[in-house]
């Protein structure tokens, strides 16, 4: 019996040095491995893979390999990309980041094969230019390096993040996040500097197939971040307070270049609001002025304007070009001022074309009636109903006095034109009404129909 139970309490040693054994020979592998991979992903080599693929100067502060969770990790601090030669005195690098977190497949480490799984960005600071032809100075870094790259049309070089040249990374890659990052960006033709900041993006539900780009070019977006508007000037233009989701296409399925396009909408928040001295308020707000020949005074144009019925962007972006979807509205005083469905903004060059309703506030729009009417009074019966009722049809909507303008060529000096009704009915009111009312609705109606 004694004899039976040494050998019990001898077989339980020996189980648990072995298991000691496990684990420590666990550990020491982990160790030796954390070690090999932290010598082949280093600092060296990351700096000229990098620079290999993109024609920028790659500065990192540390990179730091993580084994010991699955998936791995590799983490770049204080990351800088700048032109090659280095960028001009005092100037900072157009891009900076305080940290990249790569989740990788661990096995491919020991290959030197980052096999990315999910990429997450924190407190990226950049700075741009978008100029009249289309091209930013941001894209200047990512070409491909001297003597690399796909050639183009006119025989340069095009670099950048192709699908078809990355398929690896792409087939893998689960998401994308940016996170507390801001960007300082200036429209060339212009001058108008746009200020983001506290700025949140996530590209997720990513669904790439570079053998079937066409059908799974997808992935969703949603972004979170703050707009300061400043004119060339210096004039503080306004803020936008941004959130929102959208349906994104990344890439090009022709040429496979990276060319994001977003179709979604966008809440702006409560301390959204514009500048009314922005070229494209203040011209429209001058057209305004024909009714005061019927003795309707329109107001001084207010300081700020504020986002009037859905207090939303649903807008589609490609190629600088930003669409509008939805009417987007301001309210300026009595008057909203609205940007109809499919008018356009490019915003490299500045050319535009919106087509806008001017639609008064309902008290500004009764008085409005009533001076009308009161008008009409000198007419006689018949013709007064008719001309009453027309002039309702055609000048309101939803009991509110429509004014239509169209607004095209630069954005910062507009070229606006009236349309619609309000301009259009002058021939209609002179064969209806009599002399003296004639006059009158001529005054109101067509007095400065042709003028920009």
């Amino acid at each position: 019996m004694r004899r039976v139970r040494k050998r019990k309490l001898n077989g339980k040693r020996h189980l648990v040095k072995w298991a000691v054994v496990a684990v420590a020979g666990f550990f020491l592998l982990a160790l030796t491995a954390g070690v090999i991979a932290r010598s082949l992903i280093n600092k060296s080599y990351l700096i000229g893979e990098i620079e290999n693929s993109i024609n920028s100067e790659v500065e990192i502060g540390d990179v730091d390999v993580s084994i010991f969770r699955l998936p791995a990790r590799v983490i770049l601090s204080d990351v800088s990309l700048a032109p090659r030669g280095g960028a001009e005195a005092g100037d900072q690098a157009p891009v900076r980041i305080e940290q990249v977190s790569l989740s990788v497949g661990l096995w491919g480490l020991f290959s030197r094969h980052i096999d990315v799984r999910n990429i997450t960005i924190r407190g990226a600071a950049v700075t741009t230019t978008y100029r009249e032809d289309g091209s930013t100075t941001l894209g200047a870094l990512f070409e491909a390096p001297d003597g690399k790259g796909r050639v183009k049309p006119d025989g340069g070089r095009k670099g950048g993040f192709n699908v078809y040249e990355q398929e690896d990374l792409v087939a893998t890659l689960g998401g994308l996040s940016i996170e507390n990052s801001s960007a300082d960006i200036t429209l060339e033709s212009t001058g108008l500097r746009l200020r983001c900041s506290d700025v949140t993006i996530e590209l997720s539900a990513i669904r790439i197939d570079p053998a079937k780009l066409e059908q799974t070019n997808t992935a969703k977006l949603e972004v979170r971040g703050k707009i300061r508007m400043d004119s060339p000037d210096g004039r503080h233009y306004g803020d936008l307070d941004i959130t929102g989701q959208s349906n994104t296409r990344i890439f090009n399925p022709r040429t496979g270049d990276a060319e994001p396009e977003v179709e979604g909408d966008f809440n702006l928040g409560e301390a959204s609001w514009l500048n009314t001295r922005i070229p494209f308020v203040t011209k429209m707000w001058n057209h305004l002025s024909i009714l005061e020949k019927v003795g309707i005074k329109v107001a001084t144009l207010p300081d700020k304007a504020t986002f009037g019925r859905s207090e939303a962007i649903a807008l589609h972006y490609h190629l600088g070009r930003i669409t509008v979807n939805k009417p987007l509205s301001l309210w300026v005083g009595d008057w909203e001022i609205a940007a109809m469905q499919d008018s356009w903004l490019q915003m490299e060059t500045d050319q535009h074309e919106i087509h806008a309703e001017l639609l008064a506030s309902k008290r500004a729009s009764g008085y409005f009636d009533a001076t009308v009417m009161k008008a009409l009074d000198m007419l006689s019966g018949n013709i007064k109903s008719t001309a009453a009722a027309d002039m309702e049809k055609r000048l309101f909507r939803d009991g509110r006095l429509l004014v239509e303008l169209k607004s095209s060529g630069d954005f910062s000096d507009p070229r606006i034109r009236p349309v619609g009704a309000v301009f259009d009915l002058v021939e209609t009111s002179k064969n209806l009404l009599k002399e003296k009312a004639s006059g009158f609705l001529n005054g109101l109606l067509g007095g400065d129909a042709e003028k920009d």
